[in-house]
């Protein structure tokens, strides 16, 4: 068989760039609704950390702090919050967020903490002092109660918005943003599917004559959109990107950081398994020329 017969060179090539960037497409489009989006992405990740100690330690810390400050005992506020609590929270709002955005869920995501026990708490030890002290329980004392429990409450809450997800969750903020992105690119991704059945249909008939052609040329397009992925997030893990972002809170750290790489790990499986795939292809081009060069030889 020979070359020129085998790789019409031009057609295949141009046909084969195109391909290779459907594919890339493709490929993160899929990775959109699978991965980028998939809530057990980032909540498998944070398990695995147990960020919700991490959490649950950060509120402790600021529970001994704010005696100084309010007033406020410190065993008040930590008996006001429990560890279970604290993981629901943070577990059930990323997993609402990115169920909204996947268009499983119609509303915008809550927040869920309860902070009812926590506000009783704070408004029996102001009672109490007040009691103690033969204080008037007055306007004033009721407004810098009131300030005193807002200003825990957001405190807390910092810290279980692991994903910075409050900064995306307002009304027509980027999760609204992203679920009306979501439903064009599935519809993006069938008109991918359309023309990449095309491209492949015409690059079938230009190689009819020689089917090993047309693996060759699919493989080649499936190795580079994998490469395209599989590089860049090697690169990213392999130099530990992620642990230079510059974040205060060390709940959120983790958690961001942590998730980033899981995504990164899963964007690197399944760019492996589509080289696996065009690997597959091009071996099967090679035991076709072989096959082929092996019986023009029992011919002869």
């Amino acid at each position: 068989m020979k070359n020129k017969k085998l790789y019409n060179y031009l057609p295949n090539l141009i046909i084969s760039l195109f391909l290779a960037f459907i594919f890339l497409a493709l490929s993160l489009l899929f990775a959109a609704d699978n991965i980028f989006f998939e809530p057990t992405t980032y909540t498998n990740s944070m398990y695995k950390i147990k960020i919700e100690d991490t959490a649950f330690e950060e509120i402790q810390t600021y529970c001994e702090q704010q005696y100084a400050y309010t007033g406020v005992e410190a065993d008040t506020l930590k008996k006001s919050i429990n560890k279970t609590d604290v993981s629901n929270a943070i577990y059930s709002y990323v997993e609402d967020t990115f169920s909204y955005i996947l268009g499983k869920k119609s509303g915008l995501p809550e927040f869920k903490a309860d902070f009812t026990l926590l506000e009783k708490n704070i408004s029996d030890d102001y009672t109490k002092w007040a009691e103690k002290e033969g204080v008037k329980y007055s306007q004033e004392l009721e407004d810098i109660k009131q300030k005193t429990i807002k200003n825990v409450e957001q405190a807390i809450e910092s810290d279980l918005y692991v994903m910075l997800l409050s900064n995306i969750n307002k009304p027509n903020g980027i999760s609204t943003k992203l679920k009306d992105l979501l439903v064009l690119a599935r519809k993006i991704r069938i008109a991918l599917i359309a023309t990449a059945v095309i491209f492949i249909g015409v690059m079938a008939a230009v190689n009819r004559k020689h089917i090993g052609g047309l693996l060759y040329w699919v493989g080649t397009s499936l190795f580079c959109s994998s490469m395209l992925i599989l590089v860049p997030c090697a690169i990213l893990k392999g130099t530990k990107y992620y642990d230079g972002l510059a974040i205060h809170n060390d709940t959120v750290y983790n958690a961001l950081t942590r998730s980033m790489y899981g995504l990164t790990d899963s964007l690197i499986k399944l760019s492996t398994v589509t080289l696996i795939v065009a690997v597959l292809f091009m071996a099967l081009f090679a035991l076709i020329i072989n096959l082929t060069k092996f019986k023009k030889k029992e011919k002869c």
